[in-house]
């Protein structure tokens, strides 16, 4: 049975939010910022989907250099839309245009490149569209496929061997956006059309579903699932299987649009919008 966890419910009346964000940093040099991630060296990397760029920085948002243009060749993108650093030791892009997902060096170097149009790969492991990839025990790649909803698991880089979250599969995704990993090597995939996050081990079975009312973006840190709805974090302890805190934004006018989210610490959180990256740190 479907463990579906209405995480806000979990707090009685007398719960309160226990702290409060305050920007301390910000960096403004994007057109259109799609997501964000950070290297096993804490550097930061910011893709932007308009210029069709990487752009690194330390972990205080001191610039270090940017890469890429619109293009077909390494190294160039179309409108990319996912990145992710959580290897440590290289940078995966979701270059969906050009049906392919690019691997990068740390100084944004192309290293190679994984392209399934082509007669080796068996046309039912094939993925024209990937939206999001990540890294897994070193060695394997997992792919959201837009086209068909699912995720392609690749060995070595390139071998598929398998699929998961299909329209076959318990724990169907239905619009999968974005995919990470906690400490124990499980995966988190955030499927916009169900507004939840949805919980598989690292075979591909799935095991949960959980969710908070206006659920918008998640990340992970430290086995920490933090789930955002856009104005507050919901912490939620994945030994414990229970909320254990929350922290807040401070109301705004006009409301932000967030198109990504990185938790640093339990102290510090990146938000990164269309045009800004902002580092947010406990009051």
């Amino acid at each position: 049975m479907v463990l579906l966890l209405f995480l806000n419910f979990l707090f009685t009346g007398g719960d309160t939010l226990t702290s409060n964000l305050v920007k301390e940093a910000s960096v403004k040099d994007f057109m259109e910022a799609v997501s964000v991630t950070q290297d096993g060296k804490e550097n930061i990397y910011v893709l932007d989907a308009a210029a069709n760029q990487i752009i690194k920085y330390s972990n205080k948002l001191e610039y270090k250099k940017r890469n890429g243009k619109q293009g077909w060749a390494e190294g160039q993108y179309d409108s990319p839309t996912y990145i992710d650093g959580s290897s440590g030791l290289d940078i995966l892009v979701s270059d969906g245009k050009n049906s392919r997902v690019q691997r990068l060096d740390l100084e944004l170097n192309p290293i190679s490149v994984l392209y399934t149009d082509l007669a080796d790969f068996s046309i039912d492991l094939r993925f024209r569209t990937p939206v999001a990839s990540l890294v897994m025990n070193s060695n394997q790649l997992f792919v959201i496929d837009k086209d068909n909803q699912r995720v392609v698991v690749y060995n070595d880089g390139r071998l598929a061997s398998g699929v998961f979250g299909d329209y076959k599969s318990k724990g169907k995704l239905g619009e999968p956006v974005k995919i990470l990993k906690d400490s124990k090597n499980y995966i988190y995939i955030l499927d916009k059309e169900q507004k939840a996050v949805m919980r598989y081990d690292n075979l591909g079975n799935f095991i949960k579903k959980i969710t908070i009312k206006g659920l918008d973006n998640f990340s992970i840190r430290d086995n920490i699932l933090y789930l955002f709805d856009g104005s507050e974090i919901t912490k939620y302890d994945l030994d414990l299987n229970s909320v254990i805190d929350k922290v807040s934004l401070p109301k705004t006018k006009k409301k932000i649009r967030y198109k990504d989210f990185l938790v640093l610490s339990d102290e510090k959180y990146l938000l990164l919008s269309k045009n800004e990256l902002s580092l947010w740190v406990k009051k």
